[in-house]
């Protein structure tokens, strides 16, 4: 009798979503016991893959649309221009495929055949600019065409301010649950920044003595002063500084390169059975090299998965791992 009654007071709380851009979210955290079992902390991953439909964007992408609709700035007919290089265009498209919402992406021509397929499916339409422009590229490209037509509506997600209150007001408490409040360090990458400065802003405001710590491509390290450069990890470093970062909620600054983002990506995989980004391998890289520090022993930090990636992904290219193939 008690399992049947705990069956349907589950049941009694799911909530039926008027449409799928609608639906709750709530990723887990998992500890990651075996990756740093001899690093003497505890590191905890929170996997955004787990939001539907795709990870940690859709969070953004889904709160700068209702946040727009609620004022009228975006209605049926108008067109949604944004400048996306990485998990927020597929949000945004996913997004605007729910609502019938017209939407056009414009990145640098960095895109994978796959997510090309991927956008389009989701009936996105897209613009490439040249790649040695970067992300300037693509937002000059919309910028013109928001001033060249007023029924255009830019998310701009490095500005809106939408970015930062929704990880403020779900991921941050989310994470904060997950670890009953046991945690000294919250380690993430900084892409537009509404990740990284809507948790702080949260666990700080619980805990202040929680280190924050941002982390950044070593090819880019405009938060750390340097200047901007061409890098291999997708989803961070964007080469300036968004307008939403707040420096005030950065404990301190993490640079990472490409191939380290890449090795930890590829040990996520094999030792804790977790595909992720190569975002994800940068967080952890950062994690491995502030565990090793003396000061931080037997300490708790936490980090975000942003989203998924599949096998075939380049990060997981290795000719070493073929060694384990055997033909009989």
């Amino acid at each position: 009798m008690r399992e049947i009654s705990k069956t349907a007071k589950a049941e009694e709380g799911a909530r039926l979503a008027d449409d799928a851009s609608r639906t709750p979210f709530g990723s887990p955290t998992v500890r990651l016991r075996r990756l740093f079992a001899d690093f003497g902390v505890d590191v905890l991953l929170k996997l955004e893959s787990a939001n539907f439909p795709s990870g940690l964007k859709d969070r953004a992408a889904r709160a700068m649309v209702d946040a727009a609709e609620n004022v009228g700035l975006l209605t049926p007919s108008t067109k949604i221009f944004e400048a996306t290089s990485g998990g927020e265009g597929l949000a945004l498209a996913f997004v605007a495929a729910a609502r019938g919402l017209d939407l056009t992406l414009v990145a640098p021509d960095v895109l994978s055949e796959e997510r090309i397929r991927t956008l389009t499916t989701l009936g996105a339409k897209l613009i490439l600019t040249p790649k040695k422009l970067g992300m300037t590229g693509a937002l000059k490209a919309v910028a013109d065409a928001a001033r060249s037509d007023a029924n255009v509506w830019v998310p701009n997600l490095f500005e809106n301010p939408a970015n930062v209150a929704i990880h403020e007001a779900t991921t941050g408490p989310e994470l904060w649950r997950s670890t009953g409040g046991r945690l000294d360090l919250f380690v993430a990458g900084v892409g537009s920044g509404g990740t990284f400065v809507g948790v702080s802003r949260y666990l700080r405001r619980k805990n202040p003595a929680i280190q924050t710590v941002a982390v950044e491509p070593v090819e880019s390290p405009v938060l750390s002063g340097g200047r901007p450069g061409p890098h291999g990890i997708i989803g961070i470093g964007a080469g300036f500084v968004p307008k939403i970062f707040d420096f005030r909620v950065v404990s301190a600054v993490e640079t990472v390169s490409t191939e380290e983002a890449a090795d930890w990506t590829r040990r996520l995989a094999r030792v804790e059975g977790i595909f992720a980004g190569i975002s994800t391998g940068a967080n952890l890289a950062a994690v491995a090299r502030l565990a090793e520090r003396r000061e931080n022993a037997g300490k708790t930090f936490a980090t975000v998965a942003p989203d998924a990636s599949p096998p075939q992904a380049p990060e997981f290219f290795d000719d070493g791992l073929r060694n384990d193939v055997r033909r009989v």
